[in-house]
Parts: C-alpha cells; sequence; structure tokens
C-alpha cells in the first residue's frame, strides 16, 4: 500500500540559483517504502525506454502510487509553485534503475537536460536508494546564464549547446556529469537519502548524479533505484 504521510515536518522550501527557482525536498514520504522496493522487485521487468535518454531501465510504479501523490501532494505544490492552480495530475511514475555505463553514453547524456518548457509541468524524484548513490544536481550554462530553459530560450540554447558539445568532443571522453564542466555551473546538489523526494519545475537544467564506481546495479535492493514523475498543475 502506498500512503504519504503527514506533510507537516521533514520539508524544506528553497529557491536556487539567480534565477531564485523553487525546490521542493520532502523527508520520509511515503509510511512503508519497503513496500515500493518490493514492488519494483516483483511484476513487469526494467526496460530500456526508446522514447528518452534516461542512462539504464524502467518500468511504471504500480497505479497505487501517482494515485496517492495527486491526492496528497496538491496542497503543497500550490504554495510553492502554483497558487493558481487547481488539479494536479500525475503524467508518470516510473521505477528507474541507472545501469548505462559511461563507455556507451551519448553526449546528450552527459549533460544537464531538462524534462519540459512549460512552467506548469514539474518533476519528481523519489530515491530509494542510500546517498552512496548519488543524488541530483541543478545547473547553469555558462554562455547563456540560463538555469531554466523556457518554450522562448529553447531554439537558442540547443544551438549554441550542440555547437559547444562538439567543440569539446565529448564523444572521446564519455563520463557523467557530477559538478562543475567548461560548460555548466552546479548551483544546487541534493544529496540522495532513502524516501526523500525532491519537486522542481521540469524546466530547470538537472542531472542525477550517477556514481559508476558502485557498479550500476539492475538489482533494485542495491542498484540506484528511484521513482521518476512527471506532474501537471491545472
Amino acid at each position: 500500500m502506498v500512503q504519504i504521510r503527514p506533510l507537516s515536518q521533514g520539508i524544506r522550501q528553497l529557491r536556487i540559483g539567480d534565477e531564485a527557482t523553487p525546490l521542493l525536498i520532502i523527508d520520509d514520504l511515503i509510511t512503508d517504502p519497503d513496500w515500493l522496493i518490493k514492488a519494483a522487485e516483483q511484476g513487469s521487468t526494467f526496460q530500456t525506454d526508446p522514447a528518452n535518454f534516461y542512462p539504464g531501465i524502467r518500468k511504471p510504479a504500480p497505479q497505487l502510487y501517482p494515485q496517492a501523490l495527486q491526492t496528497a501532494l496538491l496542497p503543497l505544490l500550490q504554495a510553492v509553485f502554483s497558487p493558481q492552480a487547481h488539479r494536479l495530475h500525475c503524467l508518470q511514475a516510473a521505477f528507474s534503475l541507472s545501469t548505462t555505463p559511461a563507455t556507451q553514453l551519448r553526449p546528450i547524456q552527459m549533460l544537464p537536460h531538462i524534462d519540459a518548457t512549460t512552467p506548469n509541468q514539474l518533476a519528481m524524484v523519489h530515491y530509494l536508494c542510500g546517498s552512496e548513490q548519488g543524488g541530483t544536481s541543478f545547473y547553469r550554462h555558462r554562455e547563456t546564464g540560463f538555469e531554466r530553459i523556457s518554450a522562448e530560450r529553447l531554439a537558442g540554447y540547443s544551438a549554441k549547446l550542440k555547437a559547444e558539445a562538439q567543440a569539446a568532443q565529448l564523444h572521446l571522453q564519455p563520463e557523467y556529469i557530477d559538478g562543475d564542466t567548461a560548460l555548466f555551473q552546479r548551483i544546487y546538489q541534493v544529496d540522495a537519502k532513502p524516501n526523500r523526494a525532491i519537486i522542481y519545475p521540469g524546466n530547470l537544467l538537472h542531472s542525477g548524479d550517477i556514481r559508476e564506481g558502485l557498479g550500476l546495479s539492475a538489482d533494485p535492493k542495491i542498484g540506484r533505484l528511484t521513482i521518476s514523475s512527471f506532474l501537471q498543475l491545472s
């Protein structure tokens, strides 16, 4: 069973970077995280999703999970991200395991990314692994100063980033990003912690801090297990 605990404590509301983007950190999100880990081990198999660039494998979270999010999180997300919103819809909720070796990364997977350009779509990462697996970092693009990529910024930013990536010849030294680079500056980092969730606008540049040295296991009990969700406020 998925039950969101009463959201009266263990919550941090931050504004990060020069653009003061809201970031929500919720510790001890659900009452029984072991139930979710068991659910990840059972049922359908994890698979690579050709529709996105996630460096690993995924499978849908139990239907009870997005239902619980939609019911419990709306008041909090209204207060933090969109006071005028009336509904919360979970577009996707999937168990995720980072399993792709750095040597197999495409250049786009070595850079911070966004999940959407619309300001009312939120991304949520629910960690079901320990801090040793690495958390999530947020970035500023050095050349443009952009931390969020809106629809208006997208075309110019994408063209500039493509040129920079080609000039840097990222394919010659594939690696996961984990901190400052010549192209990006890290503006904030959240550590993974079992049953911690973070929620932020989907157009905020971010990347998981993937620790390849731990082996990138496909076993939910020991790998970098998270639930990645996309939430829509309307």
